[in-house]
């Protein structure tokens, strides 16, 4: 059975909660350094779930979910970051997934942009292979990407 995408549903809130409190993806947030708790999670993905100009994307094989890609609206930009499952890294669902999506939103000419560590390679390499170009900021050796 081929990935699929879906919008985020209530019950997928402690399969992402486990997935924002693991080491790598901890590591590799630009928005946080430790871990979260089940009410500060519930409270957040609640919200996005209900969102306007937000939305949750969860990336399943054989109706497993392996991951998720997350699109925030800011004014005519899409700000996209996303994460996948410790056991399905390095198999190529990143790349699948971000492209999906991106594809799905390219007719609303809106502009992508993307903030990612600079020594998260696997991330760089993703958004570079699907025609982001960098940008470099000097806070905390953050890379722009946009597209």
């Amino acid at each position: 059975m081929p990935l699929t995408i879906r919008k985020a549903k209530i019950n997928d809130l402690l399969k992402t909660f486990e997935w924002a409190n693991e080491k790598d993806v901890i590591i590799n947030s630009i928005e946080r350094s430790k871990k979260v708790t089940i009410k500060e999670h519930s409270i957040w993905f609640k919200k996005y779930i209900t969102s306007a100009s937000s939305t949750i994307f969860i990336g399943c094989l054989n109706n497993e979910q392996i991951g998720l890609v997350r699109i925030d609206l800011k004014k005519k930009e899409l700000f996209i970051s996303y994460l996948i499952d410790k056991k399905k890294r390095n198999k190529g669902f990143g790349y699948i997934m971000l492209n999906k999506i991106i594809t799905k939103y390219e007719n609303k000419k809106k502009v992508f942009k993307a903030r990612v560590k600079q020594d998260n390679l696997a991330s760089n390499s993703i958004f570079i292979r699907l025609g982001f170009k960098k940008k470099y900021t000097n806070q905390n050796k953050n890379i722009f990407l946009y597209r």
